[in-house]
């Protein structure tokens, strides 16, 4: 707004400043107006009547222009006398990005650029937290192309591919640590805590048997390690540290699917966000999680309930 201000005065400028530097608009002037009123108030007269006709144009084109970002779309309201809706479904958002000029960064405000599949890309400017909007609206970008990805037919390598997000998180192995070449129990741990903050948060995905680099090991050496060395073993033992550390009610919100990724297996969770808080309970102590971008983030106490109380209530 206050660029398009800026601009307004300098174009008003400008223009009186053309008028005055044409030699025979003085005498045309006189002809069609003669004495009605003096030259000289006549052009500051026009400058203002241009500047109040342009500023108001500026603040309607501002007033009315919003967005309003839903789960699966974005509303688009833009119009100067009267207000055009558009909607940019989530699903055809390419890439989105945030950047600030010299006045944005004055004004304490920046632009978020969203790329579309096809067409022209959108400009939201000049507003506050633009970064918190491009993270919500990426958020968003990611749960619609996760969450939904089975109707879209998202196959496990296009995931891996992906990469890591706020809804998809990757771990080498489930028991077998590749570089110490033994069991370690605190693999286990660290699985069970990214369950538990999909399940605090907004759900999601996680891929057992995928490193963070996206290399496929699978799960044949945890295999190894079960009494039953096959999918149901691997499942059987899931579900006994998961009833240990989380709980048994959550289960309902967790399914395990298994699927072949160059020739080896690898275990897909899907995850649902709780009805109610999950807490990571081991040698008598509870600890509380959440998703934070595409990390776990562990809360205090005095964090956890205010978290809960907004989350649930």
């Amino acid at each position: 707004m206050i660029k398009s201000v800026i601009a307004v005065e300098l174009l008003a400028g400008f223009s009186l400043f053309a008028l005055t530097e044409l030699a025979n608009f003085q005498t045309i002037y006189h002809l069609l107006f003669g004495d009605f009123i003096r030259y000289d108030y006549f052009l500051i007269i026009s400058a203002s009547f241009l500047q109040i006709i342009v500023t108001l144009f500026v603040f309607l084109r501002w007033h009315n222009e919003s967005y309003e970002i839903r789960e699966k779309e974005i509303l688009i309201k833009k119009g100067v006398f009267y207000v055009v809706q558009n909607y940019l479904l989530i699903s055809n958002i390419k890439s989105i990005i945030s950047r600030q000029s010299i006045l944005e960064k004055l004004a304490n405000c920046g632009t978020v650029i969203i790329k579309k599949d096809s067409g022209k890309n959108i400009f939201i400017r000049n507003i506050e937290n633009a970064e918190i909007i491009r993270d919500a609206i990426k958020n968003l970008v990611e749960k619609n192309k996760i969450l939904i990805g089975e109707e879209k037919k998202f196959s496990v390598p296009d995931l891996i591919l992906s990469g890591e997000s706020h809804y998809l998180e990757f771990k080498q192995g489930l028991r077998w640590d590749q570089k110490q070449k033994a069991v370690n129990k605190g693999l286990e741990k660290a699985a069970m805590k990214s369950i538990a903050s999909f399940l605090n948060a907004d759900g999601g995905k996680f891929i057992i048997g995928v490193a963070d680099d996206k290399t496929v090991y699978g799960l044949e050496q945890d295999y190894k390690t079960l009494p039953r060395q096959d999918r149901d073993g691997f499942e059987n033992h899931f579900n006994h540290i998961f009833q240990s550390m989380l709980g048994p009610r959550f289960r309902q919100f967790v399914n395990l699917r298994f699927e072949k990724i160059d020739g080896k297996d690898v275990c897909v969770v899907e995850i649902k966000p709780s009805d109610s808080q999950v807490y990571l309970k081991q040698n008598n102590a509870e600890e509380f999680y959440i998703r934070t971008g595409n990390t776990t983030s562990a809360l205090t106490m005095s964090e956890a309930q205010d978290y809960i109380k907004s989350r649930w209530g």
